[in-house]
């Protein structure tokens, strides 16, 4: 179930902001920032991980990734095994879309 204030940019949640930057043998990789800031405290530009948006909508992966498969949550960029996505198009996707508990109505049509 998501609990949390009513505005999403509004969100006390602790994370760890990431950053994006060159990886061993070529790619990419996310760095973490150790020190744990306020959801709210972050600017628009600020990258989160699948991770911290699980402790912000308290959800599991799983239906973060179903987020991106079926209800239009693209992020922003991917390093390696990790999608990262902007506090910017997070808080636009939810004011668009909140989620709602539960599970997703079955589609008819296969």
């Amino acid at each position: 179930m998501y609990v949390f204030e009513n505005d999403l940019a509004g969100s006390s949640t602790l994370i760890h902001r990431k950053r994006i930057g060159p990886a061993p043998g070529g790619g990419q990789r996310a760095f973490i920032d150790f020190q744990e800031k306020p959801f709210c405290d972050l600017n628009g530009d600020a990258l989160i991980d699948t991770a911290d948006l699980c402790k912000i909508f308290g959800c599991s992966a799983r239906t973060v990734y179903r987020w991106m498969s079926h209800g239009g949550l693209q992020p922003f960029a991917k390093a390696g095994r990790e999608y990262l996505f902007r506090k910017a198009d997070l808080v636009r996707w939810y004011s668009d879309n909140p989620p709602r508990p539960g599970r997703p109505p079955l589609s008819r049509g296969r």
